[in-house]
């Protein structure tokens, strides 16, 4: 499965940048897409059309689930893609130091926009396998290739 991660500046005195983890929309099957909500990458990533982790790692109930099920299930599912998205940004971005990917986080220097397209483990739906596993999950239990580690320092 195809990802990409980017780091960009947002303007600002200081160096204030956002994160992003995103699953490229080609790697998800067009059933999910359909059911889930398309987004750019960012400009360092060329707008490419992408899903955000959570609807990718969400089971295939969920789809099916009311609004009040929907809901629970779906704070469960969203702290696991934070916690997958972390722990993949702080491979790739050495400076990404926060306990998790907040909207905004301020760097005391200024590294540039950066984007990283890799391959990881097919995570469509696979959040009843890693769930049991988040307090101990690595991003090489994700499949994130040995030699990407630090790639964009």
């Amino acid at each position: 499965m195809e990802i990409v991660l980017t780091r960009s500046r947002i303007a600002g005195t200081l160096p204030h940048y956002e994160y992003r983890v995103l699953v490229s929309a080609d790697a998800v099957d067009e059933a999910r897409r359909r059911r889930s909500c398309i987004v750019k990458a960012p400009k360092v990533a060329g707008h490419a059309q992408c899903l955000r982790t959570a609807p990718v790692i969400a089971p295939n109930r969920y789809f099916e689930l009311n609004a009040a099920e929907r809901e629970i299930l779906g704070s469960r599912i969203g702290a696991l893609a934070r916690r997958i998205d972390t722990l993949i940004a702080r491979i790739i971005f050495p400076e990404m130091t926060a306990e998790y990917i907040r909207p905004v986080i301020t760097l005391d220097h200024d590294p540039g926009d950066a984007c990283i397209w890799t391959d990881i483990d097919d995570l469509t739906g696979a959040f009843d396998r890693l769930e049991p596993a988040h307090d101990t999950l690595t991003a090489f239990d994700l499949g994130l290739r040995q030699d990407c580690e630090r790639r964009a320092a």
